[in-house]
């Protein structure tokens, strides 16, 4: 029937990425939402420009990742996903840089002309609650010392999936360096926590959300840069409350308070 949409049933195996999700090396932190669901936030691994992030749903409780794979979502695990969003943008703006997100999933959804029906889910990618996070400014300012910002100048579109090198409006896919990539998780994990620990997140949030910061040790090598002078910043590890627990996995279920 035209105008249908259908799910994939399938089977991913612990192996693949969207299970093992932190191999890459790129994870900033797990948030529970209400005590009930658990969302990861990742430097995206393919591309550093904007300091890219992705904020993506994992599961509810401690039920498996593969369950939150091709399905509709619920309005809860929609809204969980925009607090999660609602406290990222904090860490940009916190950087001195314009805030833009989107919700997409292109890359797992197709259509067939012939049926009009659109699936939802492929063997490569699942269909995923996620979002991308990325900031705006000066793309030649080091808004965390030793990385710059990169990617299209304010005012021109933002192109996540571009493969022109030479269009400036649509700047190709940066891969990030070893050196950049380590600056750039160090800073986010501390301004994150230092936000955390804040009394405006308590104000906001109050118990609603729970941060757990993955290999939290790495804060206490972040360096801020501020117009070309950089310092070194204080280490916030002491002052990690609810952020105690690094990110546990097994199986491919998540346990990140456990």
């Amino acid at each position: 029937m035209r105008g249908k949409r259908e799910f994939l049933k399938h089977e991913y195996s612990p192996g693949h990425w969207s299970i093992d999700y932190t191999r890459a090396g790129t994870s900033i932190a797990v948030i529970t939402v209400r005590n009930k669901y658990h969302y990861s936030v990742i430097l995206n691994p393919t591309d550093c420009r904007g300091y890219r992030i992705i904020i993506r749903y994992l599961n509810e409780g401690d039920s498996s990742l593969s369950s939150a794979f091709n399905r509709p979502y619920t309005i809860s695990e929609q809204r969980g996903l925009n607090d999660v969003a609602s406290l990222m943008t904090q860490v940009y703006e916190k950087l001195g840089l314009i805030v833009q997100f989107s919700q997409l999933g292109n890359n797992s959804q197709s259509f067939d002309k012939e049926t009009g029906v659109t699936l939802i889910g492929s063997e490569e990618e699942p269909s995923m609650l996620h979002l991308h996070m990325w900031g705006r400014g000066d793309p030649d300012m080091e808004y965390i010392a030793g990385v710059p910002l990169r990617g299209p100048e304010p005012g021109l579109m933002f192109d996540l999936i571009a493969k022109n090198k030479t269009h400036p409006i649509n700047q190709h896919a940066i891969k990030w360096n070893e050196d950049e990539l380590k600056a750039c998780l160090a800073m986010f994990k501390l301004k994150l926590a230092e936000y955390v620990n804040s009394p405006e997140f308590t104000e906001e949030f109050g118990d609603t959300l729970k941060v757990t910061i993955h290999d939290k040790k790495d804060i206490s090598e972040a360096k801020e840069s501020s117009f070309g002078f950089f310092h070194k910043m204080k280490s916030a590890s002491e002052d990690l409350t609810t952020l105690d627990k690094t990110l546990e996995t097994r199986d491919d279920k998540i346990n990140p308070f456990g």
